[in-house]
């Protein structure tokens, strides 16, 4: 990764979480469209997350849904800041359970469909 895109990851990881402003979804989609910008390889994913908070004796919390980024097949999980990190856990000790490609998905259904109503070549191929 380039020393841009690391530097603004880690400009994004220290902003404060906000369940309403600056969730994960938020955060994820300003990194993305950073790293598109840069014309590195990126998809978007969606899981449910399972994280153990600290400060309840590590009792897991299930997170539906969980939004993150994938950078060239490197997981960025910058969903809580370097303060809530204490109180629950690390990003990286996040605990991800069936992930889904939320770009690959909207690649293949925002293709052209043809006029008789059969998906094109394209889409075929793929499938």
């Amino acid at each position: 990764m380039n020393d841009e895109l690391s530097s603004f990851i880690d400009a994004v990881y220290k902003e404060p979480y906000s369940l309403i402003r600056n969730n994960c979804i938020h955060k994820s989609l300003r990194i993305k469209a950073k790293a598109e910008e840069l014309g590195k390889g990126v998809d978007l994913l969606c899981c449910m997350a399972i994280m153990p908070v600290k400060k309840w004796h590590n009792f897991p919390l299930i997170i539906i849904p969980h939004v993150y980024t994938e950078i060239d097949g490197e997981r960025i999980d910058v969903a809580l800041d370097p303060e809530c990190e204490e109180s629950y856990c690390k990003n990286s000790e996040v605990k991800v359970v069936m992930p889904v490609n939320i770009s690959k998905i909207r690649r293949i259904l925002c293709r052209r469909v043809s006029p008789r109503g059969h998906l094109s070549r394209e889409v075929e191929e793929d499938l």
